[in-house]
């Protein structure tokens, strides 16, 4: 089981994150989190060992002076008629008050501390974890009682919530504005409170409250501040909130919440929904295709596009014609995939192209890296399989990327071609050189175990991750126009880590491979 997601809420129990590398965001670089929590640990016990060698010789000494004190009143007068004990008196009241008074004062284990502070780090750490749950939670349109006792889409692990965390993971789902799932996560947090010291169960039911004014439900959060106030008379916290509550609620309309589900239904005609909506869907199986549309799809073997192929032909299984979308399998090796994977060693978080050139962004949680096809004579054999199976010229393709996925991993829905205004595209890496991405090859290098497929709503398909396998679809039309259909996400991930390649081909030099139409072929 992937346990990232745990690992980066029991360290958050102790008001502990990871160092400043950015660890959620990709589950290989998750897996370093066990040697930080090592170290920490083996700091800790040195820090409580010196501290108790400390504690020790206090008690020792305090005893002894208890001692001698007892011995002291026993006698009386007379105790101070012999001389050596008005020394020891006078010695324990000086010099050695004096060490002890220093003994004290001292931080012992202070660079111990220090240590323990250089892999403390940013709350964005925990934040990308909580809004991974939250993620899987929306998209996958899970429980947040089955989530709390590890059951993830009819798959139970051996892993539970506290309280604590289902409060944490409501209060992140206020912030991001997703009330129906914070109103789930604290009334989980309600029933396991009991049980966890950590939470006080007054937070979790103002934080309920306020949520029902989150969800329109005006009425059902004054009863419930109301409630709060009356059994919570001298409280001067819920007298405040109420009070908030009063004064941000007044000349607000009151909506119907249901509270009987922890998502909004879909829309009756579901291709109908919005862009994101579809995206999600169709990562939760909502949206696929019928029988009568699956029925002129076939699987073989592809022997036409090169003539090497007639020896070695490539299985490939159609998933979609118009926009065409097919998945090759068995085109990667282990051991290939294995050499690529050593390969990737400095991968950081990903980025999207934006007006302003590449940004860090939320839309895609993962890490890669761009490799060079001269880096490895391996990259090259690669591309030369790639023009195999796509009859594409990949002479003016970009640079491999490779991709690793975090805690709820995700690559919102988006298009692979460039559009963006004629005067920004001097910020595109080569634009001009080698024009737009006419093609995408998307490898898969691991198995997912839950999650992690490739949705395509417009084609009402999604691909799961099969290590060695790899889907190919065209961007653009072949009149050069941009294909909107070929719009695509990374599902988030629920399980496992999940490792691609991508291939993108560039339009130039391509006229003998996939010849460009003059008329417009888009409405065809």
């Amino acid at each position: 089981m992937n346990w990232s997601i745990f690992i980066a809420f029991t360290l958050a129990s102790f008001g502990i994150l990871l160092t400043k590398a950015e660890f959620y965001s990709s589950v290989h670089k998750m897996s370093l989190v066990m040697d930080f929590e090592l170290k920490m640990l083996k700091n800790m016990q040195k820090f409580l060992g010196k501290n108790q060698n400390k504690l020790n010789y206090l008690k020792e000494r305090l005893s002894e002076y208890e001692r001698e004190r007892g011995e002291a009143l026993t006698q009386g007068p007379v105790y101070f008629e012999n001389p050596v004990n008005k020394y020891l008196l006078t010695k324990r009241l000086t010099t050695d008050w004096e060490r002890l008074e220093n003994v004290l004062q001292y931080k012992e284990g202070e660079k111990i501390l220090k240590r323990i502070e250089n892999t403390i780090v940013e709350k964005s750490e925990l934040d990308g974890a909580l809004e991974g749950v939250l993620r899987l939670h929306d998209v996958y349109r899970l429980n947040a009682s089955d989530i709390a006792r590890g059951l993830l889409q009819g798959v139970q692990y051996d892993v539970q919530f506290k309280a604590r965390h289902c409060f944490d993971l409501g209060m992140k789902a206020l912030e991001i504005h997703y009330p129906k799932l914070a109103y789930g996560w604290f009334m989980e947090a309600l029933r396991r409170s009991p049980n966890d010291e950590t939470i006080n169960k007054l937070d979790i039911e103002l934080a309920l409250a306020d949520t029902k004014f989150h969800m329109g439900d005006i009425k059902g959060a004054n009863q419930t501040f109301a409630e709060l106030v009356t059994l919570n008379a001298d409280n001067e916290k819920v007298a405040k909130l109420y009070a908030q509550f009063v004064e941000n609620s007044a000349g607000k309309p009151e909506y119907f919440a249901d509270y009987s589900t922890e998502h909004f239904p879909p829309p009756a005609d579901i291709l109908t929904a919005e862009r994101p909506d579809l995206f999600k869907y169709t990562c939760s199986g909502l949206v696929k295709k019928s029988p009568r549309e699956e029925r002129d799809l076939r699987c073989g073997y592809l022997t036409e596009t090169h003539p090497f192929l007639l020896l070695a032909p490539i299985k490939v299984e159609e998933l979609n014609h118009d926009p065409l979308l097919v998945t090759f399998y068995d085109v990667l090796s282990d051991k290939e995939i294995e050499t690529l994977r050593k390969l990737t060693r400095s991968i950081e978080r990903a980025t999207v192209m934006s007006n302003n050139g590449s940004v860090v962004s939320k839309v895609r949680t993962s890490q890669f890296q761009f490799i060079p096809v001269t880096a490895h004579p391996i990259l090259a054999k690669i591309d030369q399989r790639v023009e195999d199976m796509t009859n594409l010229n990949m002479k003016h393709s970009e640079e491999h990327q490779f991709a690793n996925y975090g805690i709820g991993g995700h690559y919102s829905e988006h298009h692979d071609y460039f559009d963006i205004p004629e005067s920004e595209l001097q910020k595109i890496w080569r634009y001009n050189e080698m024009g737009n991405r006419i093609a995408t090859l998307l490898f898969y290098l691991s198995d997912v175990e839950q999650g992690g497929g490739t949705a395509y709503p417009y084609m009402k398909q999604m691909v799961l991750p099969q290590k060695g396998a790899a889907a190919f679809w065209y961007n653009l039309y072949a009149s050069g126009k941009l294909d909107q259909r070929s719009l695509h996400g990374a599902c988030p991930i629920i399980v496992g880590s999940k490792w691609v390649q991508n291939r993108w081909i560039r339009e130039w030099d391509q006229s003998d491979r996939r010849p460009c139409y003059t008329f417009d072929d888009a409405g065809f």
